[in-house]
């Protein structure tokens, strides 16, 4: 411990924000459509999981200890998502709304809306997902810049690509819970 001539402890250093993308690697555990997947971190570690919620009709994102950390449901129109905190479904809990723009066979894209906004009508989306959910591929976007992406595990000199695995990469500056919420209701059909 340093000395001060005032008897004060010498000031804390704040931790810095990281400066570099953080990547993740989802695992399909199931074959199918709407199958579990596993989030590792770099390391290898369990992160999260993806798995049916509980009463059925929705998705839950899991921490590692498998405490429910975002429900997401389909909402009462084809192609609309709301995502709560745990397993709520109190509008007081909402983290998002989510609206399919646009599917088509190699191209999906996702609006989604943060509150207190209540509905579709008129509003500026906070988050676009472009991408193709076959191909395993979606790009996050806010305003002008890209928040996340995904892509599949490509190796060198091999053919055939496994598309049971992906990797999930988070810009520095974003949510990383928010971002996974959405990666799992953009990939939730597939």
């Amino acid at each position: 411990m340093e000395w001060r001539p005032d008897g004060a402890a010498p000031p804390v250093p704040v931790a810095a924000a990281p400066v570099v993308p953080v990547d993740f690697t989802v695992v399909k555990r199931r074959l199918g459509g709407g199958g579990d997947m596993e989030v590792r971190d770099a390391s290898g570690g369990l992160a999260f999981r993806f798995v049916e919620a509980a009463g059925g009709g929705g998705r839950a994102l899991l921490d590692a200890a498998g405490g429910v950390l975002v429900t997401v449901r389909s909402g009462e129109v084809m192609g609309e998502w709301q995502a709560f905190r745990g397993n709520s479904l109190d509008y007081k809990d909402i983290i998002y709304m989510a609206k399919s723009i646009s599917v088509c066979s190699n191209r999906k894209e996702v609006h989604v809306f943060m509150p207190p906004r209540s509905n579709f009508q008129d509003m500026k989306a906070s988050y676009r997902l472009i991408g193709n959910t076959s191909r395993r591929a979606c790009t996050i976007i806010s305003g002008d810049s890209i928040v996340s992406q995904t892509n599949l595990l490509y190796k060198l000199k091999k053919v055939v690509y496994s598309t049971r695995k992906f990797r999930v990469t988070i810009y520095p500056g974003n949510d990383t819970l928010l971002v996974m919420a959405m990666v799992m209701n953009f990939f939730m059909e597939k």
